[in-house]
């Protein structure tokens, strides 16, 4: 399970090192060089490798520990596009609100399953017509399955997507809470 962080750290290293080939430069400096879409909608699957359980734990065998007992599930994720061009006009990039529903296991945690209910504002890039990246910033309400407690949690992750064609993409995010693979639609 050591060998898990590494290997996503590779991954994300060689995605950046793409989009930063000269071909990468093309749409970057011209805004709305991009698929127009109205809505994102994102199924996924999950992987929460870090834990916080404010002082919640299960003792003894099967120890619960903040790294390294993982959490697999499912979610999905709708991001409806706010700004086009955002933040930089002279960039190619917009500004959407995300928000989900996620579903996580975890074999050692003293829940049986916890359900994800994250808000976030995701700021895209777009730098070519097949890769684009984003960072998504806010809080999530995590509960185990029944809502006997209920925490507010900070939401931090950086994504990017290959896209295949105007209406669809692979879309990978690594970050605070989650690690996430999923395929994203492009509605118009």
């Amino acid at each position: 399970m050591k060998a898990l962080p590494s290997l996503v750290s590779v991954a994300l290293a060689g995605a950046t090192l793409l989009t930063l080939a000269p071909e990468a430069q093309a749409n970057i400096k011209n805004p709305n060089d991009h698929p127009r879409y109205f809505a994102e909608l994102e199924p996924h699957g999950d992987l929460v490798f870090l834990h916080r359980d404010y002082g919640l734990r299960r003792y003894g065998p099967g120890r619960y520990n903040d790294f390294g007992d993982p959490e697999f599930g499912l979610g999905f994720r709708a991001s409806i596009e706010l700004a086009d061009p955002a933040f930089i006009p002279k960039l190619n990039n917009t500004v959407a609100i995300s928000f989900g529903l996620d579903f996580t296991d975890c074999r050692y945690c003293r829940r049986d399953f916890t359900i994800w209910s994250p808000v976030t504002m995701q700021w895209n890039f777009f730098f070519n017509d097949q890769w684009s990246a984003f960072a998504d910033l806010g809080a999530t309400l995590r509960t185990d399955g029944f809502y006997r407690d209920v925490w507010f949690d900070f939401v931090g992750m950086v994504g990017g997507r290959y896209h295949f064609n105007d209406s669809m993409s692979l879309t990978m995010r690594i970050g605070y809470p989650f690690f996430s693979v999923g395929v994203s639609f492009f509605v118009g």
